[in-house]
């Protein structure tokens, strides 16, 4: 308690002495009964704190200190060669460099004598502590170490904190006395020892000092000095196999982590101000005190009458003192009467002295028992009161709290209940607008779509047709292809080119060699209907010629039977029917000789009806002539196909 005690007890004497001053009384009981916007406050600190990075520290630290008791290092050796009076030890690798290096060897030794080389390669090996495990220890001890101390340090600084503030306002009249008293005080004190003596976390608190003295610790490891020698390590973190792999190191990664990815403060502070009830008479007389002794500073200072005051004080003590002595010689006087009266000897006398006074002593602890009990009774009602007051004044401002809270409520659903309807009309009219956006956005789609569907039932139709071309112009073509190779086999036939690797025996090969024939007596359909034509028009046309000029040597009266026969004469056909056989193309020996000779009987029968005979008989000469011809023809190709086939069968047959 130290000074608290001491306050106090001043404190309860000066009570005590101006307890029975009249004056002081008086104004104590105005100044109890003064008193307007008063405040009596201190502010009350909670704090509590999470136990989760508090656990996670602890657990963490456990694989901390064996990671480091694992001492992990890397041993770098430097070699050197050094004169042989420099050496100071030999290993393999000096024996192995000395075998490859044999000029160090530079004399050759006596009998007798060791072999003494001039120079000798000799290897210092050195720990390096300084490894990559080592200093991510030595990395996250430093990051631990801020991390508990920024949080211990704000916990101790919010709890410890003591923070007061009295506002007094006093205006009295007591008899010829007026007395007016503004007084303000705040007061703030860091580390209060009362605080700290009585810390709710300090249980925590000592766990937190525990885990600082523990990262102290392992900072201060020989092996943590030796490493904060080296560069310190930064993030990000490189996880090399031992930090994946070894159990110790793994969990100091776990811990680094969670300490990197812990954002939060790790402890909560509640502020609560604690008011102190001035409508209590005790305490008002308390704080009434105050200003009673202000009162008297300033008059005893402003007065300038210390000097009188010591020397008045001074006097009194003198005269209580003198007063106590005389009283005491008169105890002393008086005792010894009794011891006269009583015959006794002074030692009896003291002996019942003792006896009484241990008696009176026993009285004296009992009542002093009592008097402690009493006021510890005292203290508990005058506690109890207090927390009965407390817990009326917390009821009211909860029930006050609560009526608020209702109608705050009540004030909030009317407004959610208010922006609910606007939200819900503001909804329907977005949902409408919406509606008729999307269907002309649907009606513009589904006009594109049907605008596309045309386009692309055009581009189809386009597509059929061209298909169609193609196919039209592929099957020709193929028509074609078919045509030429049969012709070409038709002359590699006629010409006897058709060799033994012209192999037609297979089915693929005698079905296309049969296609090939189909399409050449399609052809040779096709070409005789054309040489119909033709034909038609040469004999028609020799016969309007002959026809015209008949009626051109009628008209100049000269004679019919020389002109028949200039014009016979000028007409051969059957030389030129035979010149036209000779020229023509043949597929097939057999073939040409008889379309040749079809064709020259129908020209030349025709050319004798133009000259002798009626109009009707040359028509019907020439109809005749051009269907033997097709006859002949048709004949000429049937026997050709026939003998291709029967080719094709002995072929097949072979």
């Amino acid at each position: 308690m130290g000074h608290l005690d001491v306050f106090y007890r001043a404190f309860r004497a000066y009570r005590e002495a101006l307890q029975k001053e009249h004056e002081s009384k008086l104004l104590r009981d105005e100044l109890v009964k003064e008193g307007t916007d008063e405040k009596v406050c201190v502010t009350q600190v909670t704090c509590h704190v999470e136990q989760d990075w508090v656990d996670a520290i602890d657990k963490g630290l456990v694989f901390i200190g064996k990671a480091i008791d694992e001492e992990r290092q890397f041993i770098r050796s430097e070699g050197e060669v050094q004169p042989i009076e420099k050496v100071r030890h030999v290993s393999r690798e000096s024996a192995e460099h000395l075998a490859r290096h044999s000029n160090l060897i530079t004399r050759a030794p006596a009998e007798g004598e060791d072999l003494l080389p001039e120079k000798l390669y000799t290897v210092e090996r050195l720990n390096n502590y300084a490894v990559y495990e080592n200093r991510f220890l030595y990395m996250v001890l430093c990051l631990l170490n801020d991390f508990i101390s920024l949080r211990y340090n704000q916990i101790v600084r919010e709890t410890n904190t003591y923070r007061g503030e009295t506002t007094l306002h006093k205006s009295v009249t007591s008899g010829k006395r007026r007395l007016q008293c503004d007084i303000v005080l705040k007061e703030a004190s860091d580390d209060d020892p009362y605080l700290r003596n009585r810390n709710e976390l300090g249980e925590v608190l000592s766990r937190l000092e525990r885990l600082q003295r523990s990262v102290y610790y392992y900072l201060h490891t020989p092996l943590m000095s030796e490493v904060a020698k080296a560069d310190k390590l930064k993030p990000p973190v490189t996880k090399t196999n031992v930090l994946r792999m070894d159990k110790n190191f793994k969990e100091v990664v776990a811990l680094y982590e969670f300490i990197v990815a812990y954002t939060r403060d790790g402890f909560t502070v509640t502020r609560q101000e604690h008011a102190v009830d001035l409508k209590d008479r005790a305490i008002a007389e308390e704080f009434s005190e105050p200003v009673l002794l202000l009162s008297f500073l300033t008059y005893e200072h402003g007065m300038d009458i210390s000097d009188a005051l010591r020397a008045e004080y001074e006097a009194e003590e003198r005269r209580r003192r003198e007063e106590e002595q005389r009283a005491l010689r008169e105890q002393v006087d008086a005792m010894r009467r009794r011891m006269r009266e009583k015959g006794c000897t002074p030692e009896e006398y003291i002996l019942l002295l003792e006896r009484r006074n241990g008696e009176l002593e026993k009285e004296s602890e009992q009542l002093v028992r009592a008097r402690a009990t009493i006021t510890a009774l005292g203290e508990e009602k005058t506690a109890l009161q207090k927390t009965i007051e407390r817990c009326q004044e917390e009821i009211a401002q909860l029930n006050a709290a609560h009526t608020a809270e209702l109608s705050r409520r009540d004030e909030q659903e009317e407004t959610l209940r208010r922006k609910a309807d606007e939200a819900e009309a503001e909804h329907a009219a977005a949902l409408v607008e919406f509606t008729r956006k999307k269907a002309d956005e649907i009606a513009a789609l589904v006009a594109k779509n049907e605008q596309t569907v045309q386009e692309l039932d055009t581009r189809l139709q386009q597509n059929d047709a061209k298909c169609a071309q193609l196919e039209t112009t592929l099957g020709e073509r193929e028509e074609q292809c078919a045509l030429l190779h049969a012709r070409l086999t038709a002359l590699r036939r006629e010409h006897g080119l058709l060799t033994d690797t012209d192999d037609y025996t297979s089915e693929a090969a005698f079905t296309e060699l049969e296609h090939e024939l189909e399409v050449l007596a399609k052809y040779a359909r096709s070409q005789w209907t054309t040489a119909k034509q033709l034909l038609r028009r040469e004999v028609f046309g020799g016969w309007l010629r002959a026809r015209t000029a008949k009626n051109k040597r009628t008209a100049e009266n000269a004679p019919a039977s020389s002109e028949g026969e200039r014009t016979s004469e000028n007409a051969p056909a059957s030389s030129e029917g035979e010149r036209t056989s000779e020229n023509a193309p043949a597929h097939s020996e057999e073939t040409s000789a008889a379309g040749n000779t079809s064709v020259s009987s129908a020209k030349e029968t025709a050319a004798g009806d133009a000259s002798e005979g009626s109009e009707h008989e040359i028509a019907e000469n020439a109809r005749a002539g051009v269907t033997e011809a097709e006859k002949t023809g048709a004949a000429g190709a049937a026997q050709s196909a026939a003998e291709s086939g029967k080719e094709g069968d002995h072929g097949k047959d072979a």
